[in-house]
């Protein structure tokens, strides 16, 4: 049976860091997956494309999102979508979180560990 209801509590599935930022997998299912991500101030999430549609959703902090050459700055409360196959970055200007969520899931994230 799949798993429906992820408790904070519980604890999460990875946690997978990589230098100044660490990302969080909330939860996921079969079309959709959810992720915390964690920004020290100057951390870069470096240019990249990937066949997952992606929302970022601002949770705390402010950053610069690279899109295709079209850039834009996104505080508390800012949302961006990222369409499948587009190059796109994200620099951190003030320490924060952001929560993505990728449809399909980004399989290439689960099993990662820590360290």
């Amino acid at each position: 049976m799949e798993k429906l209801f992820f408790p904070e509590k519980d604890g999460n599935i990875d946690i997978i860091e990589a230098g100044s930022l660490s990302r969080m997998i909330k939860a996921y299912g079969e079309k959709t997956m959810m992720v915390e991500v964690y920004f020290e101030t100057g951390a870069r999430g470096t240019a990249h494309a990937h066949p997952h549609e992606q929302l970022s959703y601002c949770l705390e902090g402010e950053f610069d999102f690279f899109i295709e050459g079209e850039s834009r700055s996104i505080k508390v409360g800012d949302t961006v979508l990222i369409p499948g196959g587009r190059h796109h970055g994200v620099f951190c200007r003030a320490k924060g979180r952001l929560l993505d969520v990728f449809s399909p899931p980004r399989k290439d994230f689960l099993g990662q560990k820590a360290g």
